[in-house]
């Protein structure tokens, strides 16, 4: 029997460099050994339509959800082909955000390193320009793609986003660039909540400029976010707000 740790990382470096034939030649092998591999699956359902390969995709995702019904990236996968009439759709296969989400607006957009990452089974099926969601804990912020855990934002952004977020403000996130070991997002304001409306979300001292994304062969692993991004005007807000009012002496 192979070694089915070696062939798992081969397929997902595969399908990490873009490689989706050879992906779909090894996930294939894969099955002969285990039909029932639930993340082989959706990995070739997912080189198939990369490939454009419409057809052979929803019926691999059909088959990882018959033996598990709850999975995750099969459900999201499969609602999104639910409307795919085509045979083949090459390069049309996740929706993806407009060119202007990648344009980085002082105050506006903050580019992030994402920690505590996902398995890579769960992070090759995400592509640079592909929009995910953000979702508030009580002491993190994680990075999902519908109910898939991706990653968490580092603890200086979430200190700060996390106020933002209950005091109404809106977010868009978009993969800037993805690898085995890497999660890098794009973190752009939609909108203000009352509180913060006069407040940027992020302190940046650049101009507007243009950040393609870039794909994971040659893209750096990145170290988590450690640049400023505004917590002490925060810090220095609550500090005013917990501050009690000194009792005038007679």
């Amino acid at each position: 029997m192979p070694d089915s740790t070696l062939s798992d990382q081969t397929a997902i470096a595969a399908a990490l460099t873009g490689n989706w034939k050879e992906a779909i030649l090894i996930n294939l092998a894969l099955l002969k050994v285990d039909k029932t591999d639930v993340d082989t699956l959706n990995r070739l359902a997912y080189a198939y339509l990369k490939s454009g390969e419409i057809a052979a995709a929803k019926r691999t995702f059909s088959k990882a959800l018959d033996l598990d019904p709850y999975n995750g990236i099969a459900l999201k996968n499969s609602k999104l082909l639910s409307g795919a009439k085509r045979k083949s759709t090459k390069g049309q296969a996740l929706p993806a955000a407009a060119p202007s989400a990648f344009l980085e607006d002082p105050g506006k957009t903050k580019i992030v390193s994402c920690v505590n990452l996902a398995p890579a089974q769960s992070l090759m099926t995400l592509s640079p320009g592909q929009m995910v969601d953000l979702k508030p804990r009580k002491h993190a912020v994680e990075i999902r793609s519908d109910k898939t855990y991706l990653a968490a934002l580092p603890d200086d952004v979430t200190f700060k986003l996390l106020k933002l977020l209950a005091a109404g403000n809106t977010y868009q996130v978009v993969v800037k660039a993805v690898g085995k070991n890497m999660l890098t997002v794009i973190l752009r304001e939609l909108s203000r909540g009352k509180r913060f409306a006069n407040q940027p979300s992020f302190i940046s001292t650049t101009a507007t400029s243009y950040t393609p994304f870039a794909p994971a062969e040659v893209h750096p692993e990145e170290k988590p976010s450690v640049v400023a991004t505004g917590e002490e005007d925060l810090e220095e807000e609550d500090k005013t707000e917990e501050k009690e009012p000194e009792e005038e002496v007679v």
